[in-house]
């Protein structure tokens, strides 16, 4: 199923800011809905959603997953349009009528979004089976927009992904890789770079990598063919075999990496965001331990101008 979504844009940025950089993050925050709440492993959700604003404002493009809870995506927001001082562009997951909650995915950015959409998965685990945490209870997929550099530039843009994969059955996350291949190849400009933030719910580890049944390859090779040029690990180019785990936030070299940022540039000479940087942000907070259960993954790219 693919919904087409208007991205919201509140006041422009001013024409002569252009980007010569930007620095993106991915951040599962683990905003569960209703009842399922008393499952975050983090307490003081309201405290939690207006840290989170403030440390994510500090970034030019947000992928955000897991802002099922309604109320604290709204706080987000909020938060994030005051830090920038009343501009914010964003596109969130939809919620068909079928689903109890919509995807939880919610992109946010300094910069103008000039089109978006979504696609809802066709394949997750089904409450019959999985009961109440079942991911079939949400609208997961993955939501689409094309980022202008500035509104004096329109035609100079990226294309950006964000998604959450499959929590629950291993044996749905293939149909997942394939479901996103195609999304990808359907919205991005091959002639442009684009980027994908999000929990893959895939280990990305040494052994993982080498490993050519793994479910990391099989991933890999899915989005390898949704572009002309590839799709990249930023996190292998830039790190290698460090670990860069997720899913402790005391650091990252322990836990299981399972949150990305992938780079798809089109082939020379047409121009490529270059990765700089990249690292793990833990979050930790003496009042709720960690503000999610999850670290975040930032990342910083030259943005060389197309003239």
């Amino acid at each position: 199923m693919r919904i087409v979504l208007m991205a919201a844009i509140c006041v422009a940025l001013p024409l002569a800011q252009a980007q010569e950089k930007i620095n993106v993050l991915s951040y599962n925050v683990q905003f569960l809905p209703g009842i399922a709440a008393s499952h975050n492993k983090r307490p003081n959700p309201e405290y939690r959603a207006k840290r989170i604003a403030e440390e994510v404002s500090k970034f030019d493009i947000v992928g955000l997953q897991e802002t099922f809870e309604p109320s604290h995506r709204s706080a987000i927001k909020e938060g994030v349009k005051a830090a920038w001082n009343g501009t914010l562009n964003f596109v969130e997951s939809p919620l068909p009528k079928e689903f109890v909650a919509n995807g939880g995915c919610l992109l946010m950015t300094k910069l103008p979004i000039i089109a978006s959409d979504a696609v809802v998965y066709k394949h997750f685990s089904k409450p019959a089976e999985y009961g109440f945490r079942a991911d079939g209870f949400a609208a997961k997929g993955a939501i689409w927009a094309r980022i202008a550099r500035s509104e004096a530039a329109m035609d100079d843009y990226i294309d950006v992904f964000v998604t959450h994969l499959e929590a629950r059955a291993d044996d749905m996350r293939p149909f997942q890789y394939k479901e996103l291949a195609e999304f990808i190849k359907t919205k991005s400009d091959p002639t442009r770079p684009m980027l994908l933030l999000g929990d893959l719910n895939t280990r990305g580890s040494v052994e993982d990598r080498k490993d050519s049944a793994s479910q990391y390859s099989v991933m890999m090779t899915d989005f390898n063919a949704a572009r002309e040029g590839g799709i990249t690990d930023t996190w292998v180019a830039l790190m290698g075999d460090k670990l860069g785990g997720t899913t402790e936030q005391e650091s990252a070299e322990v836990g299981k990496r399972i949150d990305y940022v992938l780079l798809g540039n089109p082939k020379a000479p047409a121009f490529q965001l270059k990765p700089t940087a990249i690292q793990v942000l833990g979050y930790q907070d003496p009042q709720v331990t960690a503000l999610s259960d999850h670290s975040a993954v930032s990342a910083e790219f030259d943005w060389p101008t197309t003239k």
